[in-house]
């Protein structure tokens, strides 16, 4: 016990300290390593790092984040805006709608909470506060609507949960469906409830049928993309990276159709922001290759499932405890650390008590997008604020309503697991 508590104090205070995650997962291991002289040649350091990546399954994440990278430089942000807004923006308090509608689209095409708040938020916030919505209030449900950028597919973190958990990703991606929808309509019955209490764009634009076929006609290959990378996975076609792989191939396509890609200046710039996004995940990964050898050593998955089984004797107190501690600490860690770190102990825990894996991930994934928008770090509320240029204490009124949202949510989905595994057993058996 001592080794895991000792690599997960010094963990937590670099990254308090400011020290970037990657490095604090390196610098914790080599630390342990040390002080408890557990006998790993340096020698072999670099081949555990290697052994974090060494993996096909992950190239998916390159994929996805480069077709990501394109479709957002190809314009297709502005066109998800423009159907979400004709389909329902014509409702009272309708770019509240606007907003989560979009946040759902951007999950089917991007797979990351973060880069979606990002993509939508630069529109959207400014727009928001332009049409008489509060800045706080605009922010706060930017932040909380792109919460189902990684459950619905496709993933990032549903892909690091398969692989960390020996997980069917397809199985994931179905299990995440409807839990996504569920979230996006919940988001939108409380935001339609606090608009009329404060009398945000309360005046009705009436719907327009002009308008909607116009943003179809813009819009509709642009969705075709997600329904490809839905169908060529849950199918069978391809796997997850090489739906990832085809993706980027339409992606760039689309970009050259709709004119926005109109040069190899505009595809090394998209280039380089995947490439960016792609070796942070990819130095957590590899990274962590000497950290897993670590927990290993000092046996943490036994000590989780010995701990557990003292104070949790049923499925639902199992995970409402692991919950509360994700929940907790993902206020602090970022997600991918997160799965990185407690993906696998936790799930083994959980299939000890006879959780469902594809159940307890989703949930898993959920919780830890909630502890992203959770202060007093919170990822995506650092992106959202950014840009609306507030501090992150002035949208906490906003925050909370939508916050008790997501978490009842989770709650129904423990006591209700049909939500989440209703689709892969339809389909999967």
């Amino acid at each position: 016990m001592a080794i895991s508590l000792s690599i997960f104090g010094i963990l937590l205070a670099l990254i308090l300290l400011g020290v970037p995650v990657a490095v604090s997962i390196g610098l914790a291991s080599l630390a342990i390593i040390y002080i408890f002289d557990l006998g790993v040649p340096l020698t072999l350091l670099p081949a555990q790092t290697f052994s974090g990546i060494d993996s096909f399954p992950l190239m998916a994440i390159p994929f996805f984040i480069f077709a990501g990278e394109l479709m957002n430089k190809a314009g297709i942000t502005r066109r998800i805006l423009d159907l979400a807004d004709a389909v329902v923006g014509s409702l009272k308090g309708g770019l509240t709608y606007v907003n989560v509608m979009a946040a759902m689209m951007m999950a089917s095409i991007s797979g990351s909470g973060t880069a979606c708040a990002a993509a939508l938020g630069v529109s959207l916030i400014p727009d928001m506060e332009r049409r008489g919505y509060s800045k706080p209030y605009a922010i706060a449900l930017t932040s909380c609507a792109n919460v189902v950028g990684p459950i619905i597919p496709p993933s990032t973190l549903l892909i690091l949960f398969g692989y960390y958990t020996n997980t069917s990703i397809a199985k994931l991606f179905l299990g995440g469906v409807l839990p996504g929808i569920i979230i996006g309509i919940a988001l939108m019955f409380v935001g339609k409830i606090i608009c009329e209490k404060k009398g945000f764009r309360q005046e009705v634009d009436p719907f327009s049928i002009e308008k909607l076929m116009k943003a179809l006609k813009k819009g509709w290959a642009a969705m075709l993309v997600p329904a490809f990378i839905f169908a060529s996975i849950v199918l069978g076609w391809a796997t997850a990276s090489e739906a990832g792989a085809i993706v980027c191939v339409l992606s760039l396509l689309l970009g050259l159709v709709y004119r926005t890609i109109t040069s190899f200046k505009d595809i090394m710039e998209v280039t380089r922001n995947a490439a960016h996004a792609t070796c942070t995940i990819f130095a957590l990964l590899a990274l962590s290759g000497i950290f897993s050898n670590v927990l290993v050593r000092a046996h943490f998955q036994e000590l989780i499932v010995n701990i557990m089984g003292t104070i949790a004797h049923t499925q639902v107190s199992t995970m409402l405890i692991i919950i509360l501690f994700i929940y907790v600490l993902g206020m602090f860690v970022d997600v991918t650390p997160m799965v990185i770190m407690f993906s696998a102990p936790f799930t083994a825990v959980a299939v000890n008590v006879g959780i469902d894996k594809v159940h307890f991930g989703l949930l898993f994934t959920i919780i830890c997008m909630i502890g992203a928008v959770t202060p007093p770090v919170g990822g995506i509320l650092f992106v959202t604020t950014t840009i609306g240029r507030i501090p992150m204490t002035q949208i906490i009124p906003q925050l909370i309503p939508f916050l008790i949202t997501l978490v009842v949510i989770t709650i129904l989905m423990i006591f209700f697991p049909p939500i989440i595994t209703a689709l892969p057993n339809l389909i999967f058996g």
